[in-house]
């Protein structure tokens, strides 16, 4: 029990909720990967179980390994892989992998590996590091926007024209994190008119790009059939605005006038069915029918499947789950307040709770059709290996919480040391 105690430290509340969540995405993933079993492995469900359980089993050990590490580390770790995780990111956006006309993820020893999620986790623990060493002290916007605004702005501008969802999540957390930091309003009013000028500009780059697109791909498909008697049919490419509007559009649409299992509402329909056809209870373990239908059931609609075999109950469960672990984050902020360690818990906490909320709304029907899987349940490697990190960070903040009492100004100092070599202490039991 006290090898246990030893390996598994920190907020024992937050392992049990970790756990459980585990145990659902290993039942649900399994029963939502039927389909895909079929496709690509010869119907062979256990090999696609083995392979979620390698990849949950991966992100526990990434958990186990960031709970063992002092907190105070995580903020030179963030400081010296800033500038690599935005160099990364751009390397993404240029040759990464392109699917669904989207450049998210690169091939790191032949699996897909997706920056994005990592960058999130630098950028949230940089930014709580920077508000503790400009805590206090006085400083023009100039200050702010240098060491906080503009590292915001360039991750969000290199991970927006490829995963909107994602950088609005980001900014929305960063935003809330600035504001729990005590930055002045009218700094954050002018960070948030930064990135509308610069979302607008991008837009506009975008549109004129797409309509120049166009135009080649029209004329060198015409000159194609010169000759032949057939009409030209030409399917322009939509620019990000015209996205982005008919995914707004498609929520408001009079569902009797519009063909439910076109292209354009297919994900949303068959969505719509799972969470209608449960119950209180649900179908059961097993025997859900959307399945076989939703193009992910397995990640991005995984709560509808969720709640199409376990109903209302099982729906609920989930959600409360994720609630008790931002309660406990909440609980380092109370017992805390204003230091780099209740800061970093707080945003990545905030990421993971946000994050699960556009899951959730968008598997019944509250928002737009978007990527977010859901935390610790959703298949995914780079999703499970990244919530195990920041699970297990948050797990370090509680664990040094409970062993020392370091006031703000021993805090600010550990966070401006190199990195040394730090011991456990030893045991006295």
């Amino acid at each position: 029990m006290n090898i246990v105690n030893k390996i598994l430290k920190g907020d024992k509340v937050i392992w049990i909720v970790a756990l459980i969540l585990g145990i659902i995405s290993l039942i649900v993933v399994y029963s939502a990967t039927s389909a895909l079993a079929v496709s690509k492995y010869e119907g062979n469900t256990g090999r696609v179980l083995m392979k979620h359980l390698g990849m949950l089993v991966f992100g526990f050990v990434m958990m186990i390994a960031a709970a063992n590490l002092n907190y105070k580390r995580y903020a030179k770790i963030a400081l010296l892989l800033m500038i690599p995780c935005l160099a990364l990111l751009l390397y993404t956006l240029v040759f990464g992998r392109n699917i669904n006309d989207a450049s998210r993820s690169i091939n790191v020893g032949g699996f897909s590996f997706q920056p994005s999620e990592m960058a999130k986790i630098i950028l949230i623990t940089y930014l709580a590091r920077q508000l503790i060493m400009m805590e206090g002290s006085v400083y023009k916007f100039k200050d702010f926007f240098l060491k906080l605004g503009l590292p915001i702005l360039v991750t969000a501008a290199l991970i927006f024209s490829e995963n909107l969802s994602t950088a609005v999540i980001l900014v929305g957390v960063c935003m809330v994190l600035l504001f729990i930091g005590r930055v002045k309003f009218l700094h954050l009013l002018s960070l948030v008119g930064l990135c509308v000028v610069g979302m607008g500009c991008y837009l506009a780059f975008d549109a004129i790009k797409t309509n120049v697109e166009n135009k080649h791909r029209r004329a060198a498909q015409q000159e194609l059939v010169i000759g032949e008697a057939k009409e030209v049919v030409f399917k322009e490419k939509q620019n990000r605005i015209q996205t982005w509007s008919n995914r707004l559009k498609s929520m408001g649409e009079d569902k009797e006038k519009v063909d439910p299992f076109d292209d354009k509402h297919m994900q949303r329909t068959y969505a719509d069915i799972a969470v209608a056809s449960s119950s209180l209870f649900g179908k059961g373990p097993g025997k859900s029918e959307q399945r076989n239908f939703l193009p992910h059931p397995y990640s991005d609609f995984i709560y509808a499947i969720i709640i199409e075999e376990y109903g209302l109950v099982g729906g609920v469960v989930v959600l409360l789950l994720y609630v008790i672990l931002f309660t406990r984050v909440l609980r380092i902020v109370i017992k805390r307040p204003l230091t780099f360690g209740s800061l970093m818990a707080f945003g990545l906490g905030f990421l993971i709770i946000f994050q699960a909320m556009v899951n959730m709304g968008v598997s019944i029907g509250l928002l737009p059709v978007t990527g977010q899987p859901l935390p610790f349940v959703s298949m995914g490697g780079t999703s499970l290996m990244a919530t195990g990190i920041v699970l297990g960070m948050i797990l370090s903040v509680t664990r040094n919480m409970e062993d020392e009492a370091m006031n703000k100004e021993q805090e600010i100092e550990s966070l401006t040391e190199p990195i040394e070599d730090e011991r456990e202490p030893e045991s006295r039991d």
